[in-house]
């Protein structure tokens, strides 16, 4: 296949994980990815502020600033506010009964066309899916350095990347992922430039890739702390650039060789792990001082600490069999605020297979391999190695750690150690191969989005009708009516929209004892927050479940069950019953006995 045609095609994979990056964004509710309402204060705060956040208020000021600056700057043609997201009292993580998946309740504010703060959001939104669209050329680029000779092979690896659900689901969301992903992969990419480039007469080469390294490196830092797990990939890359003019001499003698000219060009390496780690460290140096005098290290451990769920017990095996699965299910694709909406079973059945062809066809194939190959496999590997253990280790001091996202600063490494692995299986030199592949993680990443985030995130089905219940009349709010109740251990109600309401309403409802104590009260959207009322049609019908949460000092008795409708941050409606004006916005629907 000629370079242009391979150009062409790569040109287009770009533009196809444009595309799909773009729609995530679109579709995906705001705030329904891992963090993102925090990363999104940390934009606002930058846009508006000008300066960085001190102590734990914005939680994700632990984080290097890269990647919100970068977003603030977009967020900033717009008025980058938080007042749209308003959180879901009622969000569930574990699917059951009324599952509500959704950590914020979205108004019609969220809808086209955007304005004001919501439209700011979106613009965060697109810088990150700028990151992830350039990640996917990175990858293409980190390849060709691996398979010089097989641009196949490297446009295979860059489509993985291009349809790999997850890197779009992130991809069109206000994150830090996205930066890390692409810096980690240009990083490992001047890595290999370094180690392919130690002959005498590619100086300009190896200069290009040291200064290209230096700043990736350093940019890497300031956009995501994790990607210093990637510094010892590079070091090994610059020890074997040490013996790249004596490639042949250590293919016949081996490892022992390898170790004789490591030794014996100590000052050439040397040379270069000073040009490319100084620089590095010089780019990032006032982040690790502003930490130093802040928080008393470089790191900023004590700030972390206080913003995220801090393990208690001691590391066990079924923490690490907890670990490496969400590491692989939420790699390959597992959305929601808190990475809790997975796809079907069957999809991750078929890619731990193709997980298990890849390591077993990555070991069957290590002695076919170039002297060059395995220098480039060696130090991905130690790349994804190093990340690996990095996570391990922030495991020990925060939950919450099984998400692959954490693993994205080595995604280039990653994707390449997979496809290198089945290539030893699958011809994907042939282009049916590669592109059966291809279609197969496609359909994975459009199903991500129109099969799993949609439905899970679509508002419930509204009741099909009302079976009387009480004698008492209906309960007239305005624009909503309460026209049904059934009262017991749980309290149903049934609004109805007298005309399509034109606010997001809160429903609040109180037990109160005999002698008027507050007992028990809940306030929340109806409908366990799925579908905002400001969303409904005229004339709909909604059910809406409560469970008493009964206090422990709650004993045997009669008690009240009151109910009330309020306007978000707003006034309570002036409930009517049976024509007449109650004296309180609090109207009782019944006596339950306990």
């Amino acid at each position: 296949m000629s370079r242009r045609r391979m150009n062409w095609l790569a040109t287009l994979l770009v533009m196809a994980h444009f595309a799909l990056a773009l729609h995530y964004s679109i579709w995906n509710p705001a705030g329904e990815a891992p963090d993102e309402a925090d990363h999104w204060a940390y934009v606002v705060y930058l846009a508006k502020e000008r300066s960085l956040p001190e102590g734990p208020k914005v939680t994700q000021g632990k984080h290097p600033p890269l990647a919100h600056v970068g977003a603030a700057a977009l967020a900033s043609l717009a008025e980058p506010e938080f007042d749209f997201l308003r959180a879901n009292p009622d969000v569930q993580i574990q699917r059951g009964e009324n599952w509500s998946p959704n950590f914020f309740i979205h108004t019609r504010r969220e809808a086209w066309p955007w304005s004001g703060s919501v439209l700011a959001f979106h613009l965060a939104r697109l810088w990150s899916v700028l990151m992830s669209t350039a990640t996917t050329a990175a990858v293409y680029a980190l390849a060709n350095a691996v398979w010089p000779r097989q641009p196949g092979l490297a446009l295979t690896a860059m489509g993985v990347t291009a349809f790999l659900p997850e890197l779009a689901f992130l991809g069109g969301a206000v994150t830090n992922d996205s930066a890390a992903a692409l810096l980690g992969t240009l990083s490992l990419w001047g890595a290999l430039g370094i180690a392919r480039t130690g002959a005498a007469g590619a100086q300009r080469r190896l200069r290009l890739a040291i200064g290209g390294t230096a700043l990736a490196l350093g940019l890497g830092l300031l956009a995501k702390a994790s990607t210093v797990a990637l510094w010892p990939a590079v070091f090994v890359a610059i020890l074997c650039s040490a013996g790249a003019d004596r490639a042949r001499e250590i293919a016949t003698g081996g490892w022992k060789a390898a170790l004789r000219f490591v030794l014996i060009s100590w000052r050439r390496w040397l040379l270069h792990a000073v040009l490319v780690f100084l620089p590095a460290l010089a780019i990032v140096s006032p982040w690790l001082l502003r930490n130093w005098r802040l928080y008393g290290d470089p790191s900023g451990m004590a700030l972390v600490r206080q913003t995220v769920d801090l393990r208690t017990t001691p590391w066990t095996w079924a923490d690490t069999i907890w670990l490496l699965r969400g590491w692989f299910v939420s790699f390959w694709g597992k959305f929601g605020g808190a990475g809790h909406i997975p796809m079907a079973d069957w999809v991750y059945v078929l890619l731990a297979a193709l997980m298990a062809l890849s390591v077993s066809g990555y070991l069957r194939g290590w002695k076919a391999r170039t002297g060059d190959e395995r220098v480039a496999l060696a130090v991905l590997a130690t790349a994804l190695l190093g990340v690996a253990v990095g996570v391990w280790r922030y495991s020990l001091v925060a939950l919450g750690t099984d998400q692959g996202r954490l693993l994205f600063p080595a995604i280039g490494a990653i994707v390449v150690l997979w496809v290198e692995g089945l290539q030893r299986w699958v011809p994907f030199r042939r282009a049916l191969a590669a592109s059966a592949l291809l279609v197969f993680l496609a359909g994975l990443s459009v199903y991500g989005l129109v099969g799993v985030i949609l439905p899970a995130m679509a508002p419930p089905e509204p009741a099909a009708r009302v079976h009387r219940l009480q004698t008492a009349t209906p309960i007239d709010f305005g624009e909503l009516s309460l026209v049904d109740w059934s009262l017991g251990e749980d309290v149903t109600l049934y609004w109805q929209s007298n005309h399509p309401p034109t606010q997001d309403w809160r429903v609040t409802l109180r037990v109160v004892a005999e002698d008027g104590s507050l007992v028990w009260e809940w306030r929340r959207s109806p409908g366990y927050g799925r579908w905002s009322t400001d969303r409904w049609p005229g004339g709909v019908v909604v059910e809406d479940r409560y469970v008493i949460r009964w206090p422990e000092w709650a004993g045997a008795g009669r008690y009240l069950v009151e109910v009330g409708l309020q306007v978000y941050e707003g006034e309570y409606a002036t409930p009517l019953q049976a024509g007449r004006v109650a004296g309180t916005p609090f109207t009782p629907l019944g006596w339950i006995e306990r």
